[in-house]
C-alpha cells in the first residue's frame, strides 16, 4: 500500500504508544490507522487477524502490505530482542523528518510551477494573434511545457518511492544517481540511512556482526548495498575493527567521523556514537537540501524568463506592408 512519509511517520508513532501501554500487538493493529485510506487500514486489520492467529510480526506485516521490505527486516530482528518500541518511535521520527524535508522542498517548488504555467500561457499569445497557429495549436503549445514538467517529476518521484521500496532498485539507483547535483545529494542520503539502519539495530540488542549485513540490506541503492555487504564480509572474517571496516569500504568517509567511531567502539559504545554521527549528517544533508530548495526555483525563474522571451520574440512575424 502507498503511504505517504508523514502518514507512515503517524503510523509508527500510535505503534510505539501501543507498545508502550502493553497493548498486544493483534490488538494494536486493529485500533489504530483510522486517519489512513481505507486500503492501509484493510491492511492493518488482515495483520491483526494474521497476529491473532500466531504469526510473526515482521512477516505478516509484510504479507499484508503494511511494512515495507527494509521495515520487515529491521522488525524481524528488533522483534528477536523483544525491543519493538524503541524501534518504532525512530522510524516514527525518521519519517516525521522526510515529510518536513518534501513539505519544504515543494512549498519552495510551487511558486516556480504556477510561474511556468502563466509563461507557458503568455508565451504562443503572439503567434495566435498573428493567425501563425489556431486554437488547438495554441492549447497544444500552452499546456506542453507545464505538461511535459509535472510528467518528469512525477517519474522521479515514482523512481523515488519504487527505490526506497526496493522494488525495481538497480534501474532506478542508475536513474537517480545519474542526475546532477541531486544524484550526490541522495547518494550521501543512502549512506545516512544505511547508518540509521545500523543504529536501529544495535539500539534492538542485535550483534554488530548481524546487524551490518541487514542494514546494507535495507538500501535500494545497489552501490551502497555492495558496500555494506563487502564491510560486513570482512568484519565476519575478522580482519578489522568495526570502524576501520567502515572507511575501507567506504561507508563512512570522514576521518573525523571514522576516529570518533573507533573512540566508541573501544568504549562499547558505538551505538552513541552512531547517534552522535547522524545528527550531524542530518545536520548536513538538512543544509544541502535547504541549498538546493533555495536555489533550484531561481535557476528555474532563470530559465523560464529566457523561455518565454525567446517564444514570445519567435511567436512574432513580420507585418507586411501594403503599397
Amino acid at each position: 500500500m502507498e503511504l505517504t512519509a508523514r502518514q507512515r511517520g503517524r503510523l509508527f508513532s500510535q505503534l510505539a504508544a501501543m507498545e508502550r501501554a502493553g497493548i498486544l500487538p493483534a490488538r494494536a493493529f486493529g485500533m489504530i490507522g483510522g486517519d489512513l485510506p481505507s486500503e492501509a487500514r484493510r491492511g492493518l486489520e488482515r495483520t491483526a487477524a494474521a497476529l491473532a492467529k500466531g504469526a510473526e510480526i515482521a512477516r505478516a506485516g509484510q504479507s499484508n502490505g503494511v511494512w515495507l521490505p527494509w521495515e520487515a527486516r529491521l522488525l524481524r530482528a528488533a522483534g528477536a530482542g523483544g525491543r519493538l518500541e524503541a524501534l518504532y518511535r525512530r522510524l516514527s521520527e525518521h519519517y516525521a523528518g522526510r515529510a518536513k524535508l518534501w513539505d519544504r522542498l515543494k512549498s519552495r517548488l510551487l511558486p516556480p510551477f504556477l510561474i511556468l504555467i502563466l509563461a507557458a500561457l503568455v508565451a504562443p499569445f503572439p503567434a495566435l494573434f498573428q493567425g501563425g497557429i489556431g486554437p488547438g495549436g495554441y492549447l497544444l503549445r500552452a499546456a506542453g511545457p507545464p505538461l511535459l514538467l509535472y510528467g518528469a517529476l512525477r517519474v522521479l518521484v515514482f523512481a523515488h518511492r519504487r527505490q526506497q521500496a526496493g522494488e525495481t532498485a538497480a534501474p532506478s539507483a542508475r536513474m537517480l544517481s545519474a542526475l546532477p547535483v541531486l544524484g550526490g545529494l541522495l547518494a550521501r542520503q543512502q549512506r545516512r540511512d544505511g547508518v540509521f539502519s545500523l543504529l536501529l539495530l544495535l539500539e534492538s540488542g542485535v550483534p554488530v556482526l548481524d546487524a551490518l549485513p541487514l542494514a546494507g540490506e535495507s538500501l535500494a541503492d545497489p552501490l551502497w548495498r555492495a558496500r555494506f555487504a563487502f564491510a560486513a564480509a570482512a568484519l565476519a572474517d575478522g580482519r578489522s575493527a568495526v570502524a576501520e571496516t567502515l572507511h575501507r569500504y567506504g561507508v563512512v568517509d570522514d576521518p573525523d567521523a571514522v576516529a570518533s567511531l573507533a573512540g566508541g567502539e573501544a568504549a562499547g559504545r558505538l551505538d552513541r556514537v552512531l547517534a552522535h554521527q547522524l545528527r550531524q549528517w542530518d545536520a548536513q544533508l538538512e543544509h544541502q537540501w535547504e541549498t538546493l530548495a533555495e536555489w533550484a526555483p531561481r535557476l528555474f525563474y532563470a530559465a523560464v524568463a529566457i523561455w518565454m522571451a525567446a517564444a514570445i520574440i519567435g511567436g512574432y512575424r513580420p507585418m507586411t506592408v501594403l503599397d
